[in-house]
């Protein structure tokens, strides 16, 4: 890990894919307007955002602060009511139709392009898990194999601040240079030989697939102004795979 863990706000929103939020379209300017929010808010570092691959009608948007007290005190907040108030146009009812989740989010890879940073895909995974220590080992190891596979470009994850299934959970990311380079590790001897590392120390996981992780603003140098950026490609038709009989992937 390079940098200390970072206080991530994570929000799936039910957007359906035909509503372009990069285009400079009503939408697209509702959308910057939501940003913006979320931008202005005390202690904001960065944030970045893509739709699902395997399900476009999720739109996947993190938000980094400088801890998570901010990200708690927003959603309390008339900020976010406001942003409800926007959401309604881009077909979304309420905020209480929203996935609002908080993890640590540290990095396992120097430089990873993983979240945001360039990654064209970024596979995702929430592993439950009682023996918290265990599955530190077990990431650690895991980490170590996964990130010199060809195609991998950055390994990032952390323990999630709310209980999945009501256990201790643990959110993983990975970036790939395409879901088929991904699909593809997964036939390898490689992977079949060191698949069992994934099994030990959790009960399984949840909520496998990928995001395409186009978009990102960051903090400027300037503490009143913002840049915006745009890494990884476009990232919004990415092909999608049947995911009927995965198995441990990440």
């Amino acid at each position: 890990m390079t940098r200390p863990a970072a206080p991530t706000q994570m929000i799936v929103l039910p957007i359906q894919e035909e509503i372009q939020l990069d285009q400079p379209s009503q939408h697209g300017q509702t959308w910057t307007q939501i940003l913006d929010i979320l931008e202005q808010w005390p202690g904001f570092r960065r944030l970045y955002w893509g739709r699902h691959v395997e399900e476009p009608a999720q739109v996947h948007l993190h938000i980094v602060r400088d801890n998570l007290h901010q990200h708690f005190a927003l959603l309390a907040s008339p900020a976010w009511q406001r942003i409800g108030d926007q959401l309604r146009s881009l077909g979304v009812s309420d905020t209480a139709s929203l996935v609002v989740r908080h993890a640590m989010i540290s990095e396992f890879s120097a430089e990873p392009k993983s979240l945001g940073n360039g990654a064209p895909v970024t596979g995702t995974a929430i592993y439950l898990t009682r023996d918290q220590a265990g599955w530190e080992k077990t990431w650690e190891l895991w980490t170590s194999i996964v990130s010199t596979v060809p195609g991998c470009i950055g390994v990032t994850g952390g323990w999630m601040v709310e209980s999945v299934e009501g256990q201790p959970s643990y959110v993983v990311y990975v970036g790939w240079a395409s879901l088929e380079v991904h699909d593809a590790y997964h036939h390898t001897n490689h992977f079949r030989q060191r698949a069992a590392i994934l099994r030990e120390h959790n009960r399984g996981y949840r909520e496998y697939g990928h995001v395409a992780f186009a978009h990102s603003r960051s903090q400027s140098h300037s503490p009143n102004e913002a840049k915006v950026t745009v890494t990884g490609t476009g990232g919004m038709t990415s092909p999608r795979t049947d995911r009927s009989s995965k198995l441990e992937r990440l």
